[in-house]
């Protein structure tokens, strides 16, 4: 493993994407700016947004960095497109990606900043996610828990009442909502593989790219957020864009990332399980977009094969 050697710069750019969500991006912001050093800078990549989220931005945060995109770039592209602007504009150590629904406790920043000072062969950070509307609760205790034959990637004490089993400093796969990575890594890895836009995992995918070079994702349990996602999302109807894009990206995951034993489970074992239960979800609400969208993500998946 070759160490990342940098040019002086600033030590850190924070990155934040937003479409149509001005006062959660107002609030984030709020928690995030009295955390940061001098050495630190902020960009706003504005997705296309319709609510005048940028001119709120520029008017409450005047020193924060506004970048408008006349499109919908997706989460993958956007963080990319943020990112190149940046590293072009101010030559940052390292990068920050914070979803715009987040709010901060203290210290968050500096902890995860420590902790990649402390070891080189530290690639990437995260911090530990609970949710905003019930703190109680924890939304990410640890990064994305992988299951390759069920096809789950849920984080690790998704949902859980936090009871202090998520405390522990740890190796981790690394969501991307809320991690800090080295620049020099993120551009040898040509940033998160836009092949899995618009819905993931993209993020998931690149902490194992990371992984895979020989440097380290790591857990720190001590830089906490709060998330305003809901816990119980994922309960409503499922389109059928959303189905078969799901499918055709999770497919392209395993056999990126997966062993062969891996996939051999999934397909002989997973695939039946996995459909039994979506056809009765999805016909008890009388969606079958859904099954017809998660069909031809597989029959364009196999045909591309």
């Amino acid at each position: 493993m070759v160490h990342i050697q940098t040019r002086e710069g600033f030590r850190l750019a924070v990155i934040i994407l937003t479409l149509n969500q001005r006062e959660e991006t107002l609030r984030l912001l709020a928690s995030l700016l009295p955390q940061l050093e001098g050495d630190s800078r902020v960009l706003v990549w504005d997705n296309g947004s319709s609510d005048d989220t940028g001119e709120a931005v520029t008017n409450a945060f005047p020193g924060v960095t506004l970048q408008r995109s006349h499109c919908n770039l997706g989460v993958a592209a956007g963080r990319n497109a943020a990112a190149r602007l940046a590293i072009s504009s101010w030559n940052p150590c390292y990068l920050l990606f914070l979803d715009n629904d987040l709010v901060l406790r203290d210290g968050f920043i500096s902890t995860l900043r420590a902790t990649l000072d402390a070891e080189m062969e530290v690639g990437q950070v995260q911090g530990k996610l609970l949710y905003l509307g019930e703190p109680g609760r924890i939304n990410d205790g640890g990064g994305s828990r992988i299951v390759f034959w069920l096809g789950k990637t849920d984080p690790v004490g998704f949902k859980e009442l936090d009871r202090g089993q998520c405390e522990q400093l740890a190796p981790c796969v690394s969501c991307g909502g809320a991690m800090m990575v080295r620049r020099r890594l993120f551009e040898q890895l040509d940033g998160f593989d836009e092949v899995f836009s618009p819905y993931g995992p993209e993020d998931i995918d690149f902490s194992l790219r990371l992984r895979a070079l020989g440097y380290q994702a790591i857990y720190n349990p001590a830089a906490v957020a709060l998330h305003a996602a809901n816990h119980t999302w994922g309960k409503g109807d499922v389109s059928g864009d959303y189905a078969r894009s799901r499918v055709t990206h999770w497919l392209k995951f395993l056999r990126r990332h997966a062993t062969p034993s891996q996939r051999a489970a999934f397909y002989l074992a997973g695939v039946p399980l996995i459909g039994l239960r979506m056809v009765f979800r999805e016909l008890a609400r009388g969606n079958a977009r859904a099954i017809l969208g998660s069909l031809k993500g597989i029959v364009r998946h196999l045909g591309a094969s």
